[in-house]
């Protein structure tokens, strides 16, 4: 193979030096004119970037929504500037190949990559096919692609599935797993991953997050993977610390340049660096940075973490115990619950899939009070989407009753429930449409019947409160993932409904862009009564802003309860394939501990300072809240 480790005698993997690029063709390469604000569009997306991938390693990238980390990853294998075109200079050598001259095909060869959608991925009529399509398209010989299959399948933790599958007829994470799979068969000596786990939930998470484990254990090591020797280096992109946390390297974007790079360990408790390039400060680091610590006694795991506390003679006050008024959510919300609003009584929904009738929803019972914020969660294909749809009459249950305030929701119009609930899908895109944001925004209360001054009120008052103010004659396509989102609330926002379902409100944003959104949230709740259900696969959003939790299993609702008292049994979440955050666990494992058996657990950094004797207050400079808050 070309460019093959033993043929480099420098120890790195990729080199970018001074490297410059746009979307824009037009735009000038004068170093230090690379967007300041991530959620800005136009200008240098790279600005005269320089960047080391040691051999042998496992390096993360990490930076805000927009700051070019995607855009760095198409540099390494020819997309950029070869297939995606633009303003470009400098130079980029992989794997001993010039990436800035050899075609995207060539670089094929050494480079792999799996994308963020992994189902765009996906094409192949059977997994055998799908597998199979990279070998032969390298002209690598038939004799050799079974063996390439079997071997790649085995990596990915595939082997049990019929070959004749179709791909689509996969879980979330087998599908991720299966794109792993055809990139692997291919054998390339750089690993790229962008975003690999932002839509899955937390056990498609970890099958993913296994599989890249191994694969990094033997690049770091310089082993073989079967009969191949695995790839030299593996570079992912992500905002999930705690997937970060399993890098040795580390790199921070900020302004299309390199902030700060270097071991994981050193990048990761570097505090002020972090928050800088709108990266979550890692929920313990913040903790004990703020309880005083010094940095190389800033720990990163529970484990460290409890142990630093003992070894300091810190002792744990818990913010509640089992038998007396639980404190609210830290965000505050829900501050005040008034009447039923949403009732389903023995609620069930089917569907078909692969000729199979699949009971999404099997006999819940569910009541949503005005005011409440209620977290649903659970495994993918657990029915929290298909449940959340039956709250404004989206689906119709088969079996059962669904109620809005007080009314059957099947002899409702549809148009009134639009109104007073509103729904956020993941993919602001699915519902987004118009030229522009005003456009957007005004579409609909203008079919609800609104004109005239109310309708430009409700416009102007909904595009300030998500901050967008100056953005009405934007095209929402080109701005961020994260004001798209708030494109999408604010047009809810403009019909003034009673209720917000959102499903994955905080999928694909960085930290900030995270905590923005679910404050405005969380604000709309306390000030404006409005009720809000969300579904999510985020435990540190469920924590911080729902006070209670509905899980799902398989179509049943197996737990309802306050969100503190759920997050206290760790051997139940385990069962529901749910991890706490970190805060969470660490609470619980200081309580054990100490014997502490009726305590229930901290939600939030917030608390855990608080309970640990230190100041609960967030310090002024902190605008990065993250994954794992």
């Amino acid at each position: 193979m070309t460019g093959t480790a033993d043929e480099r005698d420098d120890g790195v993997t990729a080199r970018l030096r001074d490297v410059f690029f746009s979307y824009d063709r037009d735009a000038d390469f004068e170093e230090g004119s690379g967007r300041p604000d991530p959620d800005a569009r136009g200008g240098l997306v790279l600005d005269g970037l320089d960047l080391d991938v040691p051999d042998h390693s496992f390096t993360v990238v990490m930076g805000a929504s927009g700051g070019g980390k995607s855009t760095l990853l198409r540099t390494f294998n020819g997309i950029i500037p070869d297939f995606i075109t633009g303003a470009f200079d400098g130079e980029v050598d992989v794997v001993g190949r010039d990436a800035t001259s050899t075609r995207v095909s060539e670089m094929a060869r050494d480079v792999g990559m799996v994308i963020q959608d992994y189902e765009a991925q996906l094409f192949g009529t059977s997994i055998t096919a799908e597998v199979a399509f990279g070998p032969e398209n390298l002209a690598v010989p038939v004799a050799d692609i079974d063996s390439r299959i079997e071997e790649s399948l085995a990596v990915a933790g595939l082997t049990d599935l019929d070959r004749d599958r179709a791909p689509d007829a996969l879980s979330g994470g087998q599908k991720q797993r299966l794109v792993f799979a055809g990139v692997l068969a291919m054998q390339p000596d750089l690993l790229l991953l962008d975003e690999p786990t932002s839509d899955l939930d937390p056990v498609g998470s970890r099958e993913t997050l296994s599989v890249i484990g191994r694969l990094a254990d033997a690049a770091r090591a310089d082993e073989r993977v079967g009969d191949w020797a695995g790839p030299d280096s593996i570079v992912l992109v992500t905002h999930k610390i705690e997937e970060a946390l399993l890098a040795d390297h580390a790199v921070l974007l900020e302004g299309g340049q390199v902030a700060h790079s270097g071991r994981a360990e050193d990048v990761f408790t570097d505090v002020d660096s972090l928050r800088d390039s709108r990266v979550a400060v890692p929920p313990l680091v913040d903790a004990f940075d703020r309880l005083g610590f010094d940095q190389p006694d800033l720990p990163l795991s529970v484990d460290a973490a409890a142990e630093t506390a003992a070894e300091s003679d810190l002792s744990w006050n818990p913010p509640a115990t089992r038998g007396e008024a639980l404190p609210g959510a830290p965000a505050g919300t829900a501050p005040d619950v008034g009447d039923a609003l949403f009732e389903l009584e023995d609620v069930a929904y089917e569907y078909d899939a692969d000729g199979e009738t699949v009971r999404a929803v099997d006999g819940v019972d569910l009541t949503i009070r005005e005011g409440e914020v209620v977290a649903i969660v659970g495994h993918n294909g657990s029915g929290k989407t298909t449940l959340a749809k039956q709250l404004n009459g989206l689906l119709d249950p088969d079996e059962g009753v669904a109620r809005w305030d007080g009314s059957d929701l099947a002899d409702l119009q549809m148009s009134e429930v639009g109104r007073r609930v509103g729904f956020v899908f993941q993919n602001p895109d699915h519902q987004i449409f118009a030229a522009t944001v005003e456009e957007e925004v005004a579409f609909g209360p203008e079919n609800f019947g609104l004109s005239g001054d109310e309708l430009d009120r409700r416009v102007a008052d909904a595009i300030e409160t998500v901050d967008l103010d100056g953005l009405e004659e934007a095209d929402p396509f080109n701005l961020s993932k994260g004001q798209r989102q708030r494109v999408a609330l604010a047009s809810i926002l403009a019909t003034e409904p009673d209720a917000i379902v959102f499903d994955e409100p905080t999928t694909g944003l960085d930290a900030t862009q995270q905590e923005t959104f679910m404050d405005l949230v969380a604000e709309l709740n306390r000030e404006q009564d409005v009720t809000v259900v969300m579904v999510t696969h985020s435990m540190s959003t469920v924590a911080t802003y729902a006070p209670r939790t509905v899980v799902m299993a398989d179509g049943r609702k197996v737990a309802d309860a306050p969100t503190r008292e759920l997050f206290a049994d760790e051997d139940q979440l385990h069962e529901w394939d749910l991890r706490p955050p970190q805060p969470v666990a660490l609470a619980n494992r200081l309580a054990a501990d100490q014997g502490l058996d009726d305590a229930l657990p901290a939600l939030s950094v917030d608390e855990l300072v608080a309970g640990l004797g230190g100041d609960e207050t967030r310090p002024a400079t902190t605008d990065a809240a993250g994954e794992d808050r």
